[in-house]
């Protein structure tokens, strides 16, 4: 260990935080897209398309993420449907952790005790108000930390999009990793990175997550 040399990789620290920084943009883009899969998904669940969402969850979830990488980015451009791979990278990370966020919101949803909701319908409460009123705060604060997991694991996943091209973090350590000939130095610096950013969205879903209950308190 005292042949270590992280001067050589120190030296390129700033390409590896840049390309840190756009791993966290394709991972918030498709964290977001990841979202909006989950909400429709769950809406699309208890409006009678049930057994395709289960379908859709069941397909995305029972194969690998590196084989829907590839295939999302390859097939199109076989076809003659150009596509780059940031946007491709990103759709294949946002459907495969949509369908995780399917059934976190799902859950979350069914978590909610029907007492309250028939509660406010006595109440006469309408429909919407029930959901804003009753039924998302409940729901928010059960899927903060689950989804917040989901993120952590998605930005440590945008690893795989380097295998067709996508200048992120792993890639461009490989890149620094071949310059300089110093590989253990190289991922070990790319791994503190990793563990750096993640550590901020753990931390960050822990305070959000304080805040919400201390609201409902």
């Amino acid at each position: 260990m005292s042949d270590l040399n992280f001067g050589v990789v120190f030296a390129s620290i700033d390409q590896l935080l840049i390309a840190a920084m756009l791993s966290m943009a394709i991972g918030i883009v498709a964290m977001t897209l990841a979202l909006l899969i989950g909400m429709i998904g769950t809406a699309l669940s208890q409006i009678g398309w049930r057994r395709l969402v289960i379908a859709f969850v069941d397909i995305f979830r029972g194969t690998p993420l590196l084989v829907q990488v590839l295939m999302l980015y390859f097939v199109p451009n076989a076809i003659g449907i150009p596509i780059s791979p940031y946007v491709s990278g990103t759709i294949s990370l946002a459907v495969y952790y949509g369908a995780y966020t399917i059934e976190i919101m799902r859950g979350a949803f069914e978590a909610v005790p029907a007492e309250h909701l028939d509660a406010a319908r006595s109440l006469g409460m309408k429909t919407s108000r029930i959901f804003i009123k009753i039924q998302f705060p409940q729901v928010l604060a059960i899927i903060v930390s689950p989804l917040a997991g989901q993120f952590a694991r998605l930005f440590k996943a945008s690893s795989l999009l380097s295998v067709i091209g996508v200048a992120e973090l792993t890639h461009r350590g490989q890149f620094i990793m071949e310059r300089t000939y110093a590989p253990i130095e190289t991922w070990l610096t790319v791994a503190a990175i990793y563990f750096a950013f993640n550590s901020l969205v753990v931390l960050g879903s822990i305070w959000l997550e304080r805040r919400l209950v201390r609201s409902r308190a």
